[in-house]
């Protein structure tokens, strides 16, 4: 309750009870001299509890001075507490000692106030300035105090500065007062932190979403409140607060090329600090034959030379960046078909923003035909399938493959179709029969558009092809070919192995087709492989591989003459192909005459020094063929002399 200029007077029973009371006081007393009532009372206005001391300036016996405070009893001591609000009077009595009972009195008013707790304001300001400012009027005067030693008194409903010397907390304490009054009402505190200098916010990142709110990331360099302003024909409007201490803010619902920017002011001198400029940024997209057409906003009012990039994202990767700020569109052609890509572009600046745009998504499509494969290469294995090998077109709208189909025909026409898994890039023929040769290859596939690539042309390896007889221990073996068709090329050789996988043994340099003669006779190696090597420039193509095997032999004849005619004067056998060895001779008694295991060695018909004599021998032969068949021979030989 505001008590200002109310006041309250004793009444009229009060004041007779107070009379009645001195006159009985003062009966049987000499009669003295009538005094002056004079008393000062230090605080005539306070909060309650409020505590009031008198000073006695009337001059009369202190035993004969009275007081009373309010409408409390009548009292010699000189201080009084007033425990409630109010508008009280304090009386002081002077028994004047007369027969009659007469005494002199005086008033003073007192004004009790309930207490208040003040409502102020702390406004920080930069350079470690502070405005104070008192909110209402109910006291007459407030009492402000910094905390640094230094306080002020101002009126109702004004403000104080103060500035400080340091950063450290400090508790301001504001106290209301009335005039003339005790300094006892509450007081009310509050603790602030000054604030240094006066620097401007940076914005780190904007970023704009699908659904239309953006977040912008930044860093507040002064602690103080901040505003979210956006431009309008009119200049920068405020659209909301930034509270001090935070690093992000969202935005519902931006408008499409909005310009913002967050702003500081000092409210003590009146200036502002502002942030970069930043922007609503978006990318387009169009979908086209084979590719995806993208351009985006060019950077809005911000000066071109604060540029640093432009970086276009593709699902999350870059795929693309420029620092020339006039470039806004390009064609993504690594794209396939019914497939979404989604975009977004990040913009670059020396200030460290970064703006981001919305992701934007679009499905892929075309009617172009894929195409058809490249590198196609078909060759044979040392075992006789055929491998066919190609290689797709890549980023292409289509790229994706979801199937393929190989063609295969013969020589006489006769064609079989092959659908493979989208993933293959090779396939391996195992029906594979020489005498239907040649067998070539032709493939076309179908992309992720449901569009299938016109079929790539006929490949058709090298068939090599032999006659002759192996079985024969003399002769020719004679091998033809057909050439490579594909690829052009007239590097042909002719490679002969002993066994598939090794390097060979023995080349030739062929023509692209004709005829290799090999003689029997000649040949030391009981198996050998044959097959045609074409040069493709990057690659190799072999033809079908051709085993000749050899037969083995071991030829002994029944009968020898050791006579010293030169003429069938030892025994020996006649080979081929043979790798191990062991000949014994007995004589009739089963003794061993003669023995050895190299294959060239002969027996001179002689045994301990001596000539043998004639008549039969038996013969036993052990040997092993290249090939690691075994032979046993047990005969009978007939020396003769």
């Amino acid at each position: 309750m505001n008590l200002k200029n109310r006041k309250y007077l004793p009444s009229s029973f009060s004041f007779i009870v107070l009379t009645i009371f001195l006159f009985l006081l003062s009966f049987g007393k000499h009669t003295l001299l009538a005094q002056t009532p004079c008393f000062d009372v230090a605080n005539i206005k306070g909060c309650a509890p409020l505590t009031v001391n008198v000073t006695d300036c009337s001059g009369a016996d202190p035993n004969l001075v009275f007081y009373r405070f309010g409408g409390a009893r009548v009292q010699r001591e000189t201080i009084f507490t007033f425990q409630e609000p109010g508008i009280y009077s304090i009386s002081q009595l002077i028994n004047t000692g007369g027969t009659g009972g007469d005494s002199v009195r005086r008033e003073n008013i007192i004004e009790v106030f309930a207490p208040k707790v003040v409502d102020f304001t702390v406004l920080r300001c930069a350079d470690k300035k502070v405005r104070v400012q008192i909110n209402e009027d109910y006291y007459d005067s407030y009492k402000i105090d910094f905390g640094d030693n230094q306080s002020i008194i101002i009126g109702d409903n004004e403000f104080a500065e103060h500035t400080y010397n340091s950063e450290n907390n400090f508790t301001i304490t504001v106290r209301g007062l009335f005039t003339d009054g005790a300094e006892n009402c509450t007081p009310s505190s509050k603790i602030i932190t000054p604030v240094g200098d006066f620097l401007p916010p940076q914005v780190t990142r904007f970023e704009t979403f699908e659904n239309g709110n953006a977040k912008i990331d930044y860093i507040l360099q002064t602690e103080l409140p901040h505003s979210l302003e956006i431009m309008t024909s009119n200049g920068f409007e405020k659209i909301d607060s930034i509270s001090v201490g935070s690093t992000s803010f969202m935005i519902e619902n931006v408008l499409p090329n909005a310009i913002y920017r967050i702003s500081v002011q000092d409210i003590c001198s009146n200036q502002t600090e502002s942030s970069s400029l930043f922007y609503v940024a978006d990318v387009f997209l169009r979908g086209e034959e084979n590719y995806i057409d993208i351009n985006w906003t060019k950077v809005t009012g911000i000066d071109d030379t604060e540029f640093v990039k432009y970086t276009l994202l593709k699902d999350g990767n870059s795929i693309y960046d420029t620092t020339d700020v006039s470039i806004t569109r390009i064609f993504d052609e690594a794209v396939v078909c019914k497939v979404t890509y989604c975009y977004q572009l990040e913009t670059e600046f020396a200030s460290g923003l970064k703006i981001i745009s919305p992701k934007r998504c679009i499905l892929a499509a075309s009617n172009v035909l894929p195409p058809s494969v490249f590198d196609v290469y078909a060759s044979f294995t040392p075992t006789g399938q055929t491998v066919f090998s190609w290689s797709y077109p890549v980023s292409l709208l289509g790229a994706v493959v979801t199937g393929t189909k190989i063609t295969r025909k013969n020589n006489l026409g006769i064609e079989n179709n092959y659908t493979l898994n989208s993933t293959d890039s090779t396939f391996e023929d195992r029906a594979v029969n020489i005498e239907t040769a040649p067998y070539c290859y032709s493939i076309s596939y179908t992309n992720a558009c449901d569009l299938t690539s016109e079929p790539s042309p006929f490949i058709c390896p090298i068939i090599l092809k032999m006659e002759g007889d192996t079985r024969q221990k003399e002769g020719t073996l004679y091998f033809d070919w057909t050439s490579f068709e594909g690829i052009p090329t007239n590097n042909y050789i002719l490679e002969q192995t002993d066994s598939l996988g090794k390097e060979p043994f023995s080349t030739q340099s062929v023509s692209s087709s004709g005829t290799y003669s090999i003689d029997i006779g000649s040949q030391e190696n009981q198996t050998s492989y044959i097959r045609i090597r074409a040069d493709l420039g990057d690659s190799v193509t072999y033809s079908n591989t051709i085993r000749i095997d050899f037969n083995s032999y071991i030829n002994f004849p029944n009968i020898f003459t050791p006579n010293g005619d030169n003429l069938n004067d030892t025994y020996g056998v006649e080979s081929k192909f043979i790798k191990e060895f062991e000949m014994i001779i007995f004589n009739r008694w089963g003794e061993g005459v003669f023995q050895t295991n190299d294959i060239n060695e002969r027996w001179e018909g002689r045994y301990r020094n001596n000539l043998a004599p004639s008549g039969e021998y038996t013969l036993k032969i052990v040997a092993t063929d290249q090939r690691n068949r075994k032979y046993i021979f047990t005969e009978m030989v007939k020396l003769m002399r």
